[in-house]
């Protein structure tokens, strides 16, 4: 063939390669995160709980995360409330669903001590809020409670990242909170940025399918 004569099918074939290729490349795979999330606003009757749990799933193995976890407010008593979680042990889950927060929680400055990363994040960390003995269930390896950070991005087994979920006018329809990678370190800043994200998706989908409207039932 002449240079400068590519033939239509060379085209076609070096594009569909291209995107196959790139399809299953780490930043490609965290589009699939939103994309799952999505999909569930296209089913006629959304199921709130479906969307929260695979989302959950979703997050973790995506960003492959040790654990995740989604609480909502309670719309009969205000407070917020765990609902799903994903990677977390049985005995823990148990202990942890039965903690529930009220919305000065969620505060910087409210009854835990946080770093803010953000409007939507925070982190908390293990050594400014230590766990007692009775409190020490609520995590997946209680034996490692107590340990020494060796640098700034190694997690300690009670540090956990706070992304929040907003509503219209700033109102705090729930939370996501998660855990430090599968190999033992803070999820780098484009991850967090990536929750970030579905947290907002989040906000859109209970919002707009009514559970968190003034007047509606979820």
């Amino acid at each position: 063939m002449p240079p400068g004569n590519v033939d239509a099918e060379s085209v076609k074939r070096k594009l569909r390669f291209d995107y196959l290729k790139v399809r299953n490349e780490p930043p490609s795979k965290v589009l699939d995160v939103f994309s799952n999330v999505l999909a569930h606003y296209y089913r006629p009757n959304l199921v709130i709980h479906d969307l929260i749990q695979d989302t959950a799933n979703q997050i973790q193995r995506g960003f492959r995360l040790r654990w995740v976890m989604i609480g909502l407010k309670n719309e009969s008593d205000g407070m917020y409330h765990y609902e799903v979680h994903s990677g977390m042990r049985p005995e823990a889950w148990a202990n942890q669903k039965t903690r529930v927060y009220k919305l000065e929680s969620f505060d910087v400055y409210g009854d835990y001590k946080a770093g803010e990363i953000s409007k939507l994040t925070r982190v908390l960390l293990e050594e400014e809020n230590p766990l007692d003995k009775a409190s020490a269930g609520v995590t997946n390896r209680p034996i490692l409670l107590g340990s020494r950070r060796k640098n700034e991005m190694e997690t300690l087994e009670a540090d956990f990242i706070d992304t929040l979920i907003y509503g219209p006018n700033n109102d705090l329809l729930g939370w996501i909170e998660y855990s430090g990678t599968v190999t033992g370190h803070f999820p780098e800043a484009m991850t967090i940025r990536n929750i970030e994200i579905v947290a907002n998706l989040l906000g859109v989908g209970l919002y707009m399918h009514g559970k968190h409207r003034p007047g509606v039932s979820p």
